[in-house]
């Protein structure tokens, strides 16, 4: 299954949550804002939002710094 994850195609194994996605990509998921089909979910909704074929989805990491 392909996804465009920040604007790279990317072969995914299955359908998976957004959470499940976030942990498997070893990203935090309290320094994380994720973007799907131009929609910002929120957080709560990590857990039954599935990546399926052909999503679009924009992972944002925070970082602070100067």
């Amino acid at each position: 299954m392909k996804a465009k994850i920040n604007g790279q195609v990317t072969d995914l194994e299955r359908e998976m949550t957004i959470a499940e996605f976030l942990r498997a990509k070893g990203l935090p998921e309290r320094l994380v804002a994720v973007e799907v089909n131009g929609r910002w979910l929120k957080r709560e909704e990590w857990d039954a939002a599935l990546l399926k074929a052909n999503d679009e989805v924009e992972v944002v990491r925070m970082f602070a710094g100067g």
